[in-house]
């Protein structure tokens, strides 16, 4: 019986972080950022792309606002080409349009409501509508990323479908895991699509991002069966409090047993055949007692955070309570309809070459501008209107 395991380091391939000299055949086509903080805080990831001289694809949403994020791009020195758009909640498209977004499914996550697996999965049609061949994600709170890492990514994606670092300072992880670790407790990072190169090259299908919690994990799930996902280094992330609200553990606890379930899984006896309503229902029974005994082992040393944290795996604790194995099976199943639809999309999207503006015309996005460094706006692309046609 697989059970939660505090770490996967069995699923990853550690290469060699060694000399800055790695050259790649080809370098990244783009650096695509998935954004919804304050414009301001893009500074280090867009002076990032300018030193690598490296297209720079800007998702927007929530607080970001394209128009400040293109005054930050004109204050900044630089010859890269630099694309801004606004990404809505949900797009009419149909290889955009998840099956793990439908609203009973979203209920299995306490109704979660994000579009960062939106955001990933029009990066990767992006890549493929515009003939990329390697692609980096790098998530808005990524931090202590340098040329050198980025130049080992595309040494890295020559031969590797993923390429991606472990974020240890401040730790890549759910709140009952970093709950886990203030408990004193062993707990291990995996990898994420936070800072992820991506091979786009060829017509292969390509691997969704669901839209659940711990999206990338599930995209990775094929390369982790195969032989392990490649870890190309380690880098940061902006500190922040993961208990300040509960709800947060109540949105990812779906997500987050699917997740561990699956890597447990892999790690012990198997492929997804095995992950059937009997497993689940193993799972979620060791989910729980994981839980208590985090809770546990928290009582009587209450300082605020722990105190926080407490409150906080409640809510896991009466998520998880909510969750049937039969709705573990069920969500497989979607995943596996939209793995089929954008793994089509994926290929026919490879098709012809298109420009920007076609790109996203047949992606459905009709916001978006381009900005060039040192300069305020690029006037034949400044704005675009409604239709889609630039003004």
């Amino acid at each position: 019986m697989s059970r939660h395991h505090a770490h996967h380091h069995r699923l990853l391939r550690k290469l060699d972080w060694g000399p800055a000299t790695l050259s790649s055949r080809r370098p990244l086509d783009a650096i695509i950022i998935p954004a919804s903080r304050k414009a301001h805080r893009l500074g280090p990831l867009i002076d990032l792309a300018s030193l690598c001289d490296t297209p720079l694809v800007l998702l927007a949403s929530h607080d970001c606002d394209i128009n400040e994020a293109a005054t930050l791009v004109a204050s900044r020195p630089g010859s890269a080409r630099v694309v801004l758009v606004d990404v809505p909640t949900e797009i009419d498209q149909p290889a955009l349009r998840l099956a793990t977004s439908d609203k009973r499914v979203r209920a299995f996550s306490g109704d979660r409501d994000s579009n960062l697996s939106l955001k990933r999965n029009i990066g990767l049609l992006l890549a493929r509508h515009r003939g990329w061949q390697k692609i980096m994600f790098l998530d808005d709170d990524i931090t202590d990323i340098t040329p050198d890492d980025v130049n080992r990514v595309a040494y890295y994606l020559d031969t590797n479908l993923f390429a991606g670092f472990k974020t240890l300072q401040f730790p890549d992880n759910s709140v009952v895991c970093h709950a886990n670790r203030l408990a004193g407790r062993p707990q291990g990072i995996f990898v994420s699509g936070g800072a992820l190169g991506v091979n786009t090259a060829g017509d292969r299908a390509l691997d969704v991002f669901p839209d659940v919690y711990n999206e990338d994990w599930f995209a990775f799930a094929g390369e982790v069966q195969r032989h392990g996902v490649a870890h190309v280094g380690n880098i940061g992330q902006l500190e922040f409090n993961p208990f300040k609200d509960p709800a947060r553990a109540t949105f990812e606890e779906f997500g987050d047993l699917l997740a561990e379930g699956l890597y447990a899984l892999f790690t012990d006896v198997g492929g997804l055949h095995r992950a059937t309503e009997n497993y689940w229902a193993r799972f979620i029974e060791d989910r729980a007692k994981l839980i208590e005994g985090i809770q546990l082992d928290l009582a009587g040393h209450e300082t605020h955070e722990k105190v926080q944290a407490t409150e906080s795996l409640k809510e896991a604790w009466k998520q998880l309570h909510t969750i049937q194995p039969a709705d573990c099976v069920e969500f497989l199943g979607v995943w596996e309809q939209d793995r089929q639809q954008f793994g089509q999309a994926s290929r026919q999207a490879t098709r012809r070459t298109l420009d920007y503006h076609a790109a996203f015309e047949e992606l459905g996005l009709k916001s978006w501008q381009e900005a060039r460094f040192g300069v305020a706006r690029m006037p034949e692309l400044a704005e675009v209107n409604s239709a889609g046609a630039p003004r």
